[in-house]
């Protein structure tokens, strides 16, 4: 037999061996009315009907109607909680999404909040997904490991580009974090790729500006620390004009503005208060 994929608690894994499947089934890991799925076949059934095990079925349980995925991702749109509705616009998996989210809400900071999630979406048949998540505060990248999930995380100083190359029927999201680490995922739709990468930009622009204030103040900052030593054969001594002398304080002003401490408009300004008061 064909390696087995499994549906198991909303989620997809796999695929498995056959002697593996036994060996879970022995330990109590999987129960005999989980669904399975082989490559070619047409729809899920239960483990016990796939490795014909006799009497395997819980007698309390209902028999099992064969039922693809697809149908019961259908049933869980109708019971997903509200919360998660601003998440689902974009046909992203309801089950997937209420998954993500729980588990960012376990690691989410005061004052960070989701604000959106797209969902790996492959051709076929789509085994443990992987997803982005954006918050106000970081790009975080969700992987799917077998009986787990894994994530990383940058927050959004860290991040110095987010680049979306679109393909055929899906997209691939790429982000590059200062220094030159790469962090990428495919399969992502268009259309929620699209989404992340706006997102991305408009915080990049924030993050650039912030960058050019940050050091501006810091120029600003350093220019008040400036000592004019005396010749070598004089004390050295501190050397500053008189606090009222117009002059030297125009002369600061200007030795400011060509140093690029200051803008042009800053300049004027005091400019025009100092020459107010001679």
């Amino acid at each position: 037999m064909d390696d087995i994929y499994l549906y198991i608690n909303n989620e997809q894994i796999g695929p498995f061996e056959e002697q593996k499947i036994r060996r879970y089934l022995k330990e109590g890991r999987i129960q005999p009315s989980d669904l399975g799925w082989i490559k070619g076949a047409p729809d899920w059934k239960p483990i016990s009907d796939m490795l014909e095990l006799p009497n395997a079925r819980p007698i309390q349980s209902p028999p099992i109607e064969s039922k693809t995925v697809s149908s019961k991702i259908n049933e869980k749109i109708a019971k997903v909680d509200s919360t998660l509705a601003r998440f689902l616009g974009d046909d992203q998996d309801p089950g997937l999404v209420d998954k993500v989210v729980k588990k960012a809400m376990e690691l989410l900071t005061r004052g960070e909040e989701i604000e959106y999630v797209g969902v790996q979406k492959k051709p076929i048949v789509t085994i443990a997904p992987d997803a982005v998540l954006l918050t106000n505060k970081r790009f975080i990248i969700f992987r799917h490991k077998i009986m787990g999930m894994t994530f990383e995380d940058h927050v959004w100083r860290e991040v110095a580009n987010v680049h979306m190359s679109e393909q055929m029927l899906s997209a691939t999201i790429s982000c590059t974090i200062v220094g030159g680490k790469k962090l990428e995922i495919d399969s992502i739709p268009k259309k929620q790729a699209r989404k992340i990468y706006t997102y991305a930009q408009e915080v990049e622009e924030r993050m650039h500006e912030e960058r050019r204030s940050r050091a501006m103040e810091e120029k600003r900052a350093g220019a008040g620390g400036v000592v004019i030593q005396a010749p070598m054969s004089m004390p050295q001594q501190s050397v500053a004009p008189p606090a009222d002398d117009p002059m030297a304080t125009l002369g600061k002003l200007k030795q400011m503005l060509e140093a690029g401490f200051i803008e042009a408009s800053e300049y004027e300004a005091k400019k025009a208060e100092v020459l107010s008061k001679m």
